[in-house]
């Protein structure tokens, strides 16, 4: 099967990333400012059902599938039988799943409540199990990838400001996100029974993969679990979707920004996972790089989500989800070790062939995200589920650190982790005192922005910080100007 360069995906995956986060801060704003607060909690609520479900049925299959069909790609046959294999699993899966959910639209009140919404995204999640994203991630078609995606978007995105028009059109809102997705779905299949044959493949073989997919559907549905079913429980607990509503805003901007760390993760991954076998020395080099851009990165995303919520929120929705500041502090820090988390699991336990630890830290984090819901979102509502999902993250970030430590002691230096702390703090402080500028909430946002970065950036150059080093150096190239040294080069010299 012909594939792209590495280059060109690469360029693909990263218009990719930039079209979702631009068409996500257009369609947020306008959906939290059109729809009422319940409205749009109704509609969230039902995603988050959808998001879990689709765990279930998937049960690990987009990741290990990926894999799979990696390893065979260029044999049309085998590849065709491995789809086919995995379909099957799929379907048993689904029927299962949504069959359960199907009685429960019918019997659980909240859910019979919203009847007609629900068997909205029934249909959408159904589609998705069959959308096959994997197949076309493991024969890197990331040009259709990127052309099918942003146009699904922008078609999703015309429909909303046509026909979205009211406070009460929060239904109207649902029916476009859920049908946008099951075209989604059906071009990807429709491209997939035209790009491989199901003939004369023989008997499968279910059972070659049932041990790999162990590991892989615990770590997806406990992921769920905790990123999702906190919303749904939300919904449960609340007397209407406005906590969720509230909630929510939060997890979308947390989804938005976890994006940025992400994109710069799956550049690293083939890199590390490459050095890990080969170069052990180069391995430990990228990932201390790695581990200060995404620690500092994250942590600045914190640090501003804590200075500039209440602005932001006000930007990006309204003054009628103010209430939603709290969560919005909070789930930077939610954010921080999710990022975290993601670096340790993708970037030192898969590469290493530890994804075991990796599956069982996340499923170590359900029991936690349950209790914590249960116990906090009667009561404090979004806020609740927020403080929830921290615990149940730093649980998680926990449990991966002591998985490889072995490994993070000796590439890691506590000495940047300590710079890099202090230099986020002075720059918080920073923040704080641009956050009580008499501004309005543009200017705000951005003077703010600016004087967070530009206290950052000059604090780690005068303590020579690694990240701040980099960046400077990345800026000195970019100008042809000589670069600095890091203090490890200097001391060396000496």
């Amino acid at each position: 099967m012909k594939t792209r360069s590495v280059k060109f995906n690469a360029v693909m995956n990263t218009f990719l990333t930039a079209s979702n986060m631009f068409i996500g801060l257009v369609t947020l704003p306008y959906a939290t400012r059109v729809l009422s607060v319940e409205g749009y909690g109704n509609v969230t609520f039902a995603q988050s059902i959808s998001t879990w479900l689709s765990a279930i049925c998937l049960i690990g299959v987009p990741t290990y599938g990926i894999r799979e069909c990696a390893r065979v790609r260029d044999d049309p046959k085998a590849l065709a039988k491995t789809v086919k294999e995995l379909l099957t699993i799929i379907t048993f899966a689904t029927t299962c799943a949504l069959s359960v959910f199907a009685l429960c639209i019918f019997f659980v009140p909240r859910l019979r409540d919203l009847s007609a919404l629900m068997w909205i995204f029934l249909v959408s999640t159904l589609l998705l199990s069959y959308g096959v994203e994997w197949f076309f991630q493991a024969t890197e078609q990331y040009e259709y990838i990127t052309i099918r995606s942003v146009a699904f978007k922008i078609i999703s995105l015309i429909a909303m400001l046509i026909f979205v028009r009211h406070q009460d059109d929060w239904l109207i809102y649902g029916a476009i996100l859920a049908l946008v997705a099951c075209a989604n779905n059906l071009f990807n299949i429709t491209r997939l029974l035209h790009s491989l044959s199901f003939r004369n493949l023989g008997h499968s073989d279910l059972r070659r993969h049932r041990k790999s997919l162990v590991s892989f559907s615990i770590l997806s549905i406990a992921t769920a679990i905790y990123n999702s079913f906190d919303s749904v429980l939300l919904g449960m607990l609340s007397p209407n979707n406005r906590q969720v509503a509230f909630y929510q805003l939060a997890a979308k901007l947390r989804s938005i920004c976890y994006q940025v760390v992400n994109a710069i993760v799956s550049v690293l991954i083939p890199r590390l996972s490459y050095y890990a076998k080969n170069n052990p020395a180069q391995y430990t080099s990228l990932l201390q790089r790695g581990f200060g851009i995404v620690f500092n990165l994250s942590l600045g995303i914190a640090n501003y989500f804590l200075a500039f919520a209440y602005p932001l929120i006000v930007l990006l929705s309204s003054e009628k989800y103010a209430a939603a500041v709290i969560s919005v502090q909070i789930i930077g820090f939610v954010n921080f070790f999710s990022c975290l988390s993601t670096f340790i699991g993708l970037c030192v336990l898969t590469p290493l062939d530890l994804e075991r630890k990796l599956a069982m830290a996340n499923m170590a984090g359900v029991p936690i995200s349950l209790v914590a819901n249960f116990a906090l979102d009667g009561t404090w509502g979004a806020t609740g589920a927020a403080i929830a999902v921290l615990i149940a993250e730093f649980v998680i970030f926990t449990i991966q650190v002591h998985a490889s430590w072995a490994i993070l002691r000796n590439a890691l230096q506590l000495s940047e982790i300590l710079k890099a702390l202090m230099i986020n703090v002075v720059a918080l402080l920073a923040g704080f005192a641009a956050a009580a500028l008499p501004l309005s909430v543009v200017p705000l946002l951005i003077v703010g922005f600016f004087i967070y970065g530009a206290t950052w950036f000059i604090v780690g150059l005068i303590v020579r910080e690694d990240s701040a080093i980099w960046v400077a150096n990345t800026a000195l190239s970019l100008l042809g100007r000589q670069q600095i040294q890091p203090q490890k080069a200097l001391k060396h010299k000496k």
